[in-house]
């Protein structure tokens, strides 16, 4: 009784292995990207990038830019080590090309019949990363790799995956829910109520942890910190799969996502001739309600820049202009 009917009817037509009852993290993504879809107007830019200086400089290194060759040093290996992980890099120049179009970096709050609509830019750029993992995805938190050199932020970001796989997202996500509903409480929002009872239902029928991962100390572990104030997000297919592209949901309150695909070979036409380049795909999605699309395009020529000329961020170290 009381079943959405075309769900009866198939339980009762069609041979089911199993029921599976949702996570409180699979809950609690259904809820926020369904509200994601159902509110916010997306518009989405697809671009196609000649990263063949990037590959190269990431070779070459320090060569590439005229420069006598480094000692063999540890710190050397680092950088040699570094120059091969292009999420970092694209993470980095995305925070550069955000710096310089502030408003695409921030939250909105839209609420029409209290006080219109208020875009809050952020001057911090917390770029979020999505890590799949074993019980689903977790999004650790770049803060600022605008202000860091690449080096810095690789360490970061390695740190970050590790940590995510050794954390029971579950667990997680059920202690930042608790620090979202205290929120709500104290604002008297009552759009926290789905919220309320998602988090009080997943009380009642938790799963069990792995072990091994209850077996992880905390400090190896992300905290709630790590994954609560992102500003934007980048998800990067490249790094799980050999896809070109994604087209990105957005994460409210958030108003832009990327997506990036991985780096692939393809005939490219370079002054009139058809040559083999190194390519890669990324998609921008962004909330219409908070700007035009128009105001999304220096993004674009921005991170175009820092391709063409990767020593803009090999290179870069802090104090240097952004």
């Amino acid at each position: 009784m009381f079943q959405n009917y075309q769900i009866a009817y198939l339980r009762k037509n069609v041979k089911v292995k199993e029921a599976r009852p949702f996570s409180f993290l699979r809950e609690t993504v259904a809820y926020v990207l369904s509200q994601s879809a159902r509110k916010i107007p997306h518009a989405a830019a697809i671009a196609h990038f000649d990263v063949t200086p990037l590959v190269e400089y990431g070779k070459t290194g320090a060569k590439a830019n005229g420069q006598r060759d480094e000692p063999e040093s540890s710190e050397s290996r680092v950088r040699r080590a570094v120059r091969r992980i292009y999420t970092a890099f694209f993470v980095k120049a995305i925070a550069h090309s955000l710096h310089h179009v502030p408003e695409l970096n921030g939250f909105l709050d839209y609420a029409p019949l209290k006080t219109g609509g208020t875009l809050y830019i952020a001057e911090d750029i917390n770029v979020s990363l999505t890590v799949h993992t074993k019980y689903g995805v977790l999004r650790p938190i770049i803060r600022n790799p605008q202000n860091k050199d690449l080096e810095t932020v690789a360490s970061e970001m390695r740190v970050l995956v590790r940590k995510s796989r050794r954390t029971d997202p579950e667990e997680l996500y059920r202690e930042a829910g608790r620090v979202y509903l205290k929120s709500a409480l104290r604002q008297l929002d009552i759009s926290g109520l789905p919220a309320l009872f998602t988090w009080l239902r997943s009380r009642l029928r938790s799963r069990q942890a792995d072990p091994k991962l209850r077996s992880v100390p905390r400090d190896e572990r992300l905290q709630v910190s790590d994954v609560l104030g992102a500003t934007c997000t980048v998800a990067s297919i490249g790094m799980m799969m050999s896809g070109h592209q994604t087209v990105t949901v957005i994460i409210p309150p958030e108003v832009m996502m990327f997506g990036i695909g991985d780096i692939r070979l393809v005939p490219w036409i370079v002054d009139g001739k058809v040559v083999p380049r190194r390519v890669v795909t990324v998609a921008a999605t962004m909330d219409h309600r908070a700007f035009d699309a128009g105001q999304a395009f220096p993004v674009y020529h921005h991170f175009k820049r820092y391709i063409d000329d990767p020593a803009l961020i090999y290179e870069w170290k802090p104090g240097d202009e952004i």
